[in-house]
């Protein structure tokens, strides 16, 4: 189960680096506030993604396609629909996995890996504790028409898994667009978001938990 949700987070593509600018003091402090005013301003938030991992151990990147759906009440629920079935579910402060043949809830506050786990894929897309600098060191950079968010974990549960977490966001629209994760042991998975459509009705099934 803990590997799947390795695999879970491990989503996502590197910004392209173009003429790179690392943002200091009160120019760095202006854009998490943008980010994370417009971010607070996403009611619904749907899309597909494509993710390619890197393996050392594999010549040819693992490739995945899947579906998100996000509602600012703390749902989410990230769907892998090939080449296999699995879905993670988060509803305020339950967390359902879903596979073929498994379904399994947890309760957050009773798991701080799990708690991480859901304030990083939520915050990913909300902004909320994204920007926690008592959880990450942070750094933003301006890349070409992306901001880029570089976290390096502080907590001993996040450094034993990510040694990295990547962010970028359109600059233009002001959201999030890809994302990199690098593990510990130096593989990278990564995600770009396609198709994306905000605040529209969302089913509350989908964020269903059993």
């Amino acid at each position: 189960m803990k590997r799947n949700i390795v695999f879970l987070l491990l989503m996502l593509l590197a910004c392209p680096s173009f003429s790179q600018e690392k943002l200091k003091n009160e120019a760095e402090q202006d854009v998490i506030n943008r980010l994370t005013k417009a971010t607070a301003a996403i009611k619904t938030l749907q899309c597909d993604f494509e993710q390619t991992k890197k393996m050392a151990m594999l010549e040819e990147p693992a490739r995945a396609e899947g579906t998100m759906h996000y509602k600012s009440t703390d749902a989410l629920r990230w769907a892998y629909t090939s080449p296999y079935t699995f879905a993670f579910v988060v509803n305020g402060d339950k967390v359902m996995t879903q596979s073929e043949n498994k379904t399994e809830v947890v309760d957050v506050n009773k798991s701080r890996i799990y708690k991480g786990i859901a304030n990083i894929i939520l915050g990913s897309v909300s902004g909320k504790k994204l920007f926690d600098r008592t959880a990450f060191n942070v750094e933003i950079f301006s890349d070409g028409d992306s901001w880029r968010a570089e976290l390096t974990p502080l907590k001993k549960d996040m450094k034993r898994m990510f040694s990295r977490l990547t962010f970028c966001f359109d600059k233009k629209l002001e959201i999030i667009n890809r994302v990199e994760f690098t593990e510990a042991s130096g593989d990278v998975t990564v995600i770009q978001f396609k198709d994306m459509v905000l605040n529209r009705d969302i089913d509350d099934k989908l964020f269903k938990i059993n």
